[in-house]
């Protein structure tokens, strides 16, 4: 872990990560939107993902302006956690 944190400032002292807008976690991404835009991109995104014929990718939106693309297992169980199935 010491290293990926180590690598991240890195990555961020070049400049190549600009803002931590996306942080890769261990079951998922999460995306922080730059702009109320993206946001909103972002949330029309969640009712095209989350549809009934999609099982994955799925996009959680929470707390407000956060969040978070499952993909796989953990797709299921963020679904599952959630109530929906």
């Amino acid at each position: 872990m010491a290293r990926s944190t180590a690598s991240a400032r890195a990555l961020k002292a070049e400049n190549l990560v600009p803002d931590e807008h996306v942080r890769i976690a261990e079951d998922c991404l999460e995306l922080n939107p730059a702009s109320p835009e993206e946001a909103n991109v972002l949330r029309t995104w969640l009712r095209r993902v989350n549809g009934p014929t999609y099982p994955q990718p799925y996009l959680v939106e929470g707390p407000p302006g956060h969040f978070r693309l499952y993909v796989g297992e953990a797709a299921e169980r963020a679904r599952t956690a959630r109530g929906i199935q």
